[in-house]
Parts: C-alpha cells; structure tokens; sequence
C-alpha cells in the first residue's frame, strides 16, 4: 500500500485504498454494490489481470449481483471501472505485495485491457504524456537545470469538426474554455504578451500554458484577425498531471545501499593482489555450467575428484529438489550412477563389472553385464564370486572413503526414484535391475549394511512395474532377506515382493518360498508391531491364494493352521473404533388406528399466530397441529397445502424453507423420498394431533356432531371420526354458539341471545348423545347441548382416542449395541490389518472347498477342522463389525457350503450302501 494512500473501512470488512475519490459503496446502472463483494469475487478467479485474459469473464460477475441480462455488456464494463478505480491498486498492493503503478497509468485511465501488475512508466504508453525524463541515473533527484526546461509541446489533436454548442463545454471541465460567441461576432483573442510565464509539466491542467512554437501559417493563427476560428481552431489537450515518488527505504530499499556503494566506488583501494588479476580476466557473464551439468560432467569425467565433487552435491540437490531433478532432462545421469555404484564388487569382492550395449553376449566374459537386454545366468555369476574383504579386516582411510562415495551414489539413486517419473524411467534400464541383483547379492558385511538398505528402498519404488517369472534373479535375491534380523530390512523386502507386478496386467504368483519362512512371518502376526504386521499379512495373502502353496502348507505344516486362524480372528477387530448406537425393539403388532386429519386452528388461535413473523409463525402452528412419533409420516403435499390454505393471504414462507423448518421444529421429524413407479416425498417422525392444542399447549375444544345422515351410519351405532365436524374452539362458549348457529340454525339476536322457535323439533346429533327424539320445547334445547360440553377441554380427549380406536403404545425397548469400525482408505473400502486378516481367512476356506477332500480326517470335512472353532467368533464379528460384515458374511457362507457338500456326500454314500443291499 503506497504511503500516500489514505485507508477506510469498508462497510463489509474489507480495507480499501482511495488513491482516487473513493464511494463506500460502487453503483452499478444506478445500483450501489457491496465492493468487498466483488473483490472477493475477483480474486477467488486469480485477480484483475486473470478475469481480463479470458473473454467474457468480468461478464459472469454480474450475475453475482442479480443484474439480468438487459444491457449485460454496459453494466459489466461498468462493474469492471468500478474496481478498477476502487480496488485494483489495493489488490496489487495488499494481496500481491508489490508496488502498484502509479494513476496516470491506472486510475487516470480507462478499464480496459489487464497486466495491471506489469504496466510501468516505461512500457506503457500514456496518452498526452509530456516526453519528460522522470527519474536520473542512479536514482538521483532531478537537477535545478533540468526541471527549469522548456516544456515540450504536444500538437493539439483535432477532436470535432462541428463547433461545439453553447454549454458544452461543461462536459469537458478541464479545457476552460469561454462561452461560444456568436455566429455573428468575431472572436478576439487576447494578444497581450504574457511575461516569464512558464509552465511545467507538474502544474495544474486546468490552465494551459501558451503555445511556445509561432504558427507558420498566419491563416491558422487564432490571434490573426483573418483566422476562421469556427472551423479552424481546436483548443490544446490538457496534460495529464505526473508525479515523481520520492525515494525512502520503504518504497525503494536499496536506494541507500547503491548510494553507498557508489560512494564506494569512487574512494582509492588497495591494489588488489596478483592472483586477483587472472580472475578479472575472465569475461563477465561467462560463470560456467549449473550444479546439475557440473555434477552430471563430474559424474562422466572419471576423475576421481570431480566424482567426489558431484556425488556430494547430488546428495543435497536429490534430497531438496527430488521433484524438480528427472533422469530425463539430464542425459547419461542414470548410467553413470548406476556405472558408479557397481564399483561396489570391486572394493568388497575385487570384481570390475564391464557394461555392454550389445545384444549378443556369447564369447563375452564373466564379469561382463548385457545393458541391452539383461545378463543371463547373473546369480550363478554372483555365486562364483568370492569376497576379498571379510569382517575381520581393518578399513584404511582411502577404502572408508570410497565406500562413503558408494553409498552416496546408491543414496543419490534412493532419493530420485521416490519420484514416479523417475522410477518409471529407470525400470525400463535392464542394466538397473542387473544393478539391484548385484547389490542385494553382496556378502552380509556390516560395513556396507547402509548400501544395502538403500538398494532394498530401490528395490520398493520399483518393483511394481517388473513382470517377475519363478526363478528370476531379483526376486530370488529378496527372499533371503525374509530371515534376515534387521527388521527395516524384513520390511523392505516384503515390500519389495509384495509389489512386484502391480502395474502389470497378470498378478505374481508368490513359488519356491520356504516353508521356515512361511512359518516365520506367521509369527510376525503375534507382535505388536503394526508396519511390520500389516507388511507380513500382504505377503500371506498373495501365498495363500495359490492352491499349490495352501497344498504345500496343510501337507507339511498343519499343526500351524489352527493357531493362525485363531490369531487372524482376533485381528478381524484390530484397533477398531467403537461406536455405540440405541436400538429401539420393534413394538407388537396391533390393529391399525384411525388416521388422525390434518386439524383446523380456531380464529382466535389463528389471530395469535399472524403476530409472528415466518418461520417462528410456521414452527408455532407446527407444534399446534403436529406431534412426534417415530413411526408415523405424512406427506410433504399435504402438510404443505394445510399451512398455505390458512395462510395464504398473509405471506406464508416458500415451500422449501417451510419443510426445512418442519425439521427443525421437531427432533425425529426427517425429509425423505419412497422410490417406487411414483416416487412418494413424505416427512417421517411426525403425525397430525389428535387433540388440537393452542401457542401454550393447552387442549381446545372439539365439535363431535355428527355430519353424516342417519342411513349411513354403522349398524352398531358407532360414529366414524371423519364423519365429526372438524371445528375446534378455544372455550366452551364459542363451541356451544357454534353449535346452536351452524348445526340447529337458531336465530340469533343482535344483543346475543338464541331465540329458537317452539314447536320446530331439533334433533341432537352430538356424539354418543342417548336422545333419539327430537326436542320441541325451546327451553331444552340450550341446557340440553351444554350438558354435553364438558367443563374443561381434556375431558374429551377420552372419547376422541375412543373413537378413533386408539390404544396407547407401549413404551419402547430402547437397547444399547456397540458398532465396531477399522481401517477404511478415501473411498470407504476397508484396508489395513483387519482387511488382510479376513482375505487370508477367506483364501483358506475357498481352498478348503474345493481341494480339501484329501485332507479329511474320520469323515470331517477341512472347513471344520479349520473353522469349526471359531464360529462364534466369527458371528460376533458379523453382528458388531459395520467395516467387514459383508466380507465376513461371505466366509461363514464358503464355511457353510463345505459343510453342505459334506452332507451331500454322506447321503450319496448311505444311497450307494442302499442299493447294493438290495
């Protein structure tokens, strides 16, 4: 933010900068708009100079601000002006950190066009810009002799060629020009000389200087009497006003410091020393290759130093720039560091291998590798190999240096195939796999341990990518390893195998595995030790799912399967989360109620609900009308239509909003959609009251006269609550007026009273009412109908559930069960030591299905034997496990089949025995 600008706070929060005359808020054709808005709207797309790279960008801004699309394009360059006048200096200067141009490049200007962040004085063209040098060499100021020159004029540009009507020259405020005399009169202009007047380029615009340079033309000369001012003169543009910023350390940093070093400069030094003068002879600009070709031409050299040299710097340009540095910008990178590490068996083993490109290896000799196409018969040119440094010998200072510079190559090698690109393109080098069987085939020396462990974490990053056959030489260089006590370098190389070919279309199929390895990562299975546990059980289940390694361990190490089972089971539920959740019991069935309607509020209650303001007066009638129940729903439509019906001259709340709030008023209360062949939207949890209640809960009153005729009512006299008056009323009066205006039609007096008609006959048709003939006297008929409205509204509320044959449920059985969740990766698939456990399970009892016959014993199947331990087990992890209960689900189905086929068998035997005793 320059230190010029003054800063405000918007109404929004956001800080502004008024380098120009700043409106708290921006208009838009006539609108005012929120500019905290529309900055952020700007800068979520990538700021000013993004949106006006692309067309038509600012144009979806302004629909932000609900414009349609009526004048689109005027009110987007307006939009546009807005922020370029308001906000695009502060953008440059708060978000971007930079200095913003200065207003004559800016805001003077109009929005159009970007590159806000790249516009200087001297790249961008100012229109009527005088050709004044603002700055001086070295950030110096301007000299007196300078800033006295003459200004240079600019040659006036002929705007119009109609003369302008009176008055119009308010449009232009910055020419000043007198009123337009008439056509009749001649335009004198002022002549007088005017003395030492002289204008620069930093006064006010609004009075323009006089013209410096005489008119060659006496015609063209407004001062000339002749001069035909109307058609010829055109008045001088006004020069736009340029300020120059004065240099501080905040602005401009370093101007302090060049002013030194100037200073510097031009104190005598000390003539430099001899030495001094070959460096001052070499050409500037000329500062020699980049650390990466010094160290890929030191690597090529053969020079033992320059090797050195590079092989430290790789170290650290590997470790901080892995994602930058690939193989494939740097030619012949990969083979000189693989050529440098192989240098390993001639220190420990005094073998050179030689590198050759040719694909026909016959009469090549021993020692010689096939980069082309791989060597054959590599391990059995391994084994012949003897080592000529064994443990006991001491290292001399020049075999401990070399052997730090191997390990830094492998470590280099280590550091760049963590990249993907990288292990791609070195997995396509056979001399690199040739490299890895080398190096994972060196004597067990404690001195090259960290060699080693670097090839092994080589050896992870690429293996996925080799389509490995039985017997090939890398992955039967790994296997050993597996009985390896170095723990970080079990893990390496289970790693290593469990990923070969994972890239590749056909999987690996896990041969020659000794069964003393088998039974010694099954006991890794017993540690605590999750990296190494989590590796052994990926290892198993790529064994157990080759039928010949299951033939191979259920024939040689049976006694080992019911143990390992056992623990496998026990990791089903591995550090699991546990969750508990209440159930509710399903109530008894019972006859199905009576549903309730949609109940009718009073006036009164009505009057009280139109006081409040939506959505409060929704949630009000809601809790009048409606009440929780889980097992109950209603639709959408309907309880929409109720709440509009009443309310819709009083400006309801949109339907949307309206099922919302119904979830918000009541806890259970849940929007939901029944697919079917017509999708049904209901909202489940609630159900409409069978009492009707006002705002402070209490029971109203109900009209039980019956509506229907006499003829079609039930043969036992019962009444249908759909056919009872759906009338509610707040006290007992109203009710009992309702009752003798609407259902007996007595005339009302104006003063209040009933004056019913002797002789007319009024039959009640209150419900439950024990009259059958109709009553003739006047006098009856008004106690007779208060006699059945009660005292207090709840002593209906019997006779109401009565009659819709309601019976009270029973309270729910609310039970506890605890949920069990393991491992899930991104996608929710289950992963980790649980998931492992079950495949392994389930590759054993697949097996057992289908080849287990040979492996009976006294006519029990090998799924029980296996299995028939742990079903209960197994079931309790069914029942608790929401992670694995499909995968488990499916191993007690492959148990129970075993099972069956063994019951089928046993009735094919007992059939054959049958016929062959008859």
């Amino acid at each position: 933010m320059p230190a010029r600008a003054q800063t405000v706070h918007h109404a929004d929060g956001a800080r502004l900068c008024d380098r120009t005359p700043f409106d708290r808020e921006g208009k838009v054709s006539g609108r005012p708009i929120s500019l905290h808005k529309l900055y952020k709207l700007v800068m979520d797309k990538g700021g000013y100079d993004a949106l006006s790279a692309e067309r038509m960008q600012w144009r979806t801004l302004v629909k932000e601000f609900g414009f349609g699309k009526t004048h689109e394009a005027v009110m987007t360059f307006q939009l546009k002006t807005v922020y370029y006048k308001n906000l695009a200096a502060y953008e440059i200067s708060t978000y971007w950190g930079e200095e913003p141009p200065p207003r004559e490049i800016l805001e003077d200007l109009s929005a159009k066009g970007g590159d806000l962040r790249t516009r200087t004085l001297e790249n961008y063209p100012v229109p009527h810009r005088p050709a004044i040098e603002m700055a001086m060499p070295d950030g110096g100021a301007e000299s007196e002799a300078d800033s006295s020159e003459d200004e240079i004029q600019v040659t006036p540009k002929r705007e119009k060629t109609e003369p302008e009507e009176q008055g119009s020259a308010s449009r232009y405020p910055t020419r000043q020009l007198r009123q337009d005399p008439k056509r009749t009169q001649l335009f004198q202009p002022d002549t007088a000389p005017t003395r030492g007047r002289t204008v620069r380029a930093t006064d006010s615009p609004s009075a323009p200087p006089p013209l410096q340079q005489p008119y060659s033309n006496t015609s063209n000369d407004p001062r000339n009497p002749s001069f035909d001012w109307f058609d010829k003169y055109e008045p001088r543009q006004p020069v736009a006003l340029t300020l120059r910023q004065v240099h501080t350390p905040g602005n401009d940093p370093l101007y302090y410091a060049r002013k030194a070093h100037a200073k510097a400069v031009n104190t005598p030094r000390v003539p430099p020393e001899p030495q001094q003068f070959l460096k001052s002879s070499i050409p500037t600009g000329m500062n020699g290759p980049n650390i990466y070709l010094r160290c890929l031409y030191g690597l090529r050299s053969g020079v033992q130093e320059e090797q050195d040299f590079a092989l430290h710097h790789l170290v650290k340009v590997s470790y901080e720039r892995g994602d930058k540095y690939k193989f494939e910008g740097f030619p012949f990178l990969a083979e000189s560091l693989l050529e440098k590490a192989l240098e390993i068996t001639q220190l420990i083993c005094g073998i050179t291998w030689e590198v050759s490109y040719e694909e026909d290896d016959e009469g090549q000799s021993l020692n010689t590798l096939n980069a082309a196409l791989g060597t054959s018969n590599l391990l059995a040119r391994i084994q012949a190999i003897t080592p000529k440094v064994v443990d006991k010998d001491l290292e001399s200072a020049e075999f401990s240096e070399r052997l730090e510079k191997l390990k830094e190559a492998v470590l280099v090698l280590r550091n760049m195939v963590i990249l993907e690109e990288n292990a791609v393109f070195l997995s396509k080098f056979p001399l690199f796999k040739d490299f890895l069987t080398i190096a994972l085939s060196l004597p067990h020396q404690p001195r090259i341990v960290e060699y080693k462990q670097s090839a092994l974490e080589v050896t992870e990053q690429v293996t996925r990518y080799w389509e490995m056959k039985p017997q090939d030489p890398l992955y039967m260089s790994l296997l050993p390893y597996l009985e390896s006590d170095d723990r970080s370098m079990i893990i390496s190389a289970l790693r290593s195998i469990n990923r070969i070919g994972l890239e590749m279309a056909d999987a690996h199929r896990l041969t020659d595995v000794p069964l003393s390895t088998v039974e010694r990562l099954f006991s890794f299975t017993l540690l605590d030790d999750n990296e190494l546990l989590e590796n052994s059980l990926d290892f198993l289940y790529e064994y157990t799912a080759i039928p010949e390694n299951n033939t191979e361990l259920l024939s040689n190490a049976f006694h080992l399967l019911p143990n390992i089972i056992s623990r496998l089971t026990s990791l089903l539920l591995y550090q699991s989360i546990t969750h508990e959740e209440n159930v509710v019991a399903k109530p008894t069935p019972r006859m199905a109620s009576i549903p309730a309607p949609i109940p009718i509020i009073p006036p009164e209650v009505h009057a009280h609900l139109l006081q409040f303001v939506e959505p409060e007066r929704s949630s009000r009638w809601l809790r009048c009308c409606f009440e929780e129940c889980p097992t109950e729903d209603i639709t959408q439509i309907a309880i929409w239509q109720a709440y509009q019906g009443k309310f819709a001259q009083n400006n309801p709340v949109p339907a949307a909003d309206f099922i919302k709030n119904v979830s918000n008023t009541f806890v259970s209360a849940q929007a939901q959609v029944i697919n079917g062949p017509t999708p049904r939207f209901i909202i489940k949890g609630i159900k409409p009251r069978r009492i009707l209640v006002d705002l402070q809960g209490r029971p109203l009153f109900k009209c039980l006269w019956d509506m229907s005729r006499p003829d079609m009512q039930d043969q036992s006299g019962r009444v249908h609550p759909r056919n009872l008056c759906p009338v509610w009323h707040t006290r007992r009066e109203t009710l009992w007026n309702h009752i003798m205006t609407d259902h007996l039609r007595i005339e009302k007096k104006p003063e209040g009273r009933f004056v019913p008609k002797d002789g007319q006959g009024w039959i009640c048709r209150w419900t439950h009412c024990g009259r059958k003939s109709a009553i003739t006297k006047s006098s009856e008929i008004g106690p007779h109908m208060r006699m059945h409205i009660p005292q207090a509204a709840s002593e209906q509320s019997k006779l109401i559930h009565e009659l819709a044959q309601d019976i009270k449920d029973p309270d729910p059985v609310q039970m506890k069960h605890e949920w069990h969740y393991t491992a899930m990766d991104q996608t929710n698939h289950p992963c980790g030591i649980p998931w492992m456990s079950v495949m392994i399970l389930r590759n054993l009892a697949r097996y057992a299905n289908k080849h287990g016959q040979p492996f009976e014993k006294d006519g029990v199947r090998l799924n029980e034997r296996l299995f028939g331990a742990h079903k209960y087990a197994l079931f309790h992890v069914l029942s608790v496990s929401r992670t694995l209960r499909d995968y488990v689900n499916d191993l007690l189905r492959m148990i129970e089949e075993g099972q069956k086929d063994e019951k089928r068998g046993l009735k094919r035997e007992r059939d054959v025995e049958n016929e062959h005793g008859e």
